[in-house]
């Protein structure tokens, strides 16, 4: 197993979805990913746009690939710690899937990275609350 397992992955995404629904957010696509940055888990709420599983993807797989969640590396191009250039790069490298807006969030386990959630649809600020509320919720911890 590459750490995380489907059950919860699956149970990340039902919490996701009704932690949005209680906060009243528009519709979400949420993406779960393991360890190895294979797709674990995916779903989108009724009425959710035709690229945000792309946007998900993009932001679990930019907070697994540099170690952080989304987040962090958004104020550190904010800050100028990093050039603006290095998102663009990244994201041609990896064929689009680096979205460094918050809303991927690492997801660990006693200690390890196990995954992580990307989710797109609400708010970056929104995306990632959800994100952290269903891992949470899941009894793991989120890494921002």
């Amino acid at each position: 197993m590459r750490g995380l397992s489907l059950r919860q992955a699956l149970t990340a995404i039902d919490c996701a979805l009704g932690y949005a629904q209680q906060q009243s957010l528009p519709p979400l696509t949420i993406v779960v990913l393991d360890a190895g940055a294979h797709v674990k888990a995916s779903a989108s709420a009724d009425g959710s746009g035709t690229q945000r599983y792309e946007i998900a993807l993009g932001k679990a797989s930019a907070a697994l690939g540099m170690g952080f969640g989304t987040r962090t590396f958004s104020e550190l191009v904010k800050k100028g710690t990093l050039p603006a250039e290095f998102s663009s790069a990244i994201n041609g490298a990896t064929h689009g899937r680096f979205i460094p807006l918050p809303g991927g969030v690492l997801i660990f386990e006693q200690g390890q990275v196990v995954g992580a959630v990307g989710i797109s649809g609400a708010s970056s600020n929104a995306d990632e609350q959800v994100a952290i509320a269903a891992i949470e919720q899941c009894g793991l911890t989120a890494g921002l």
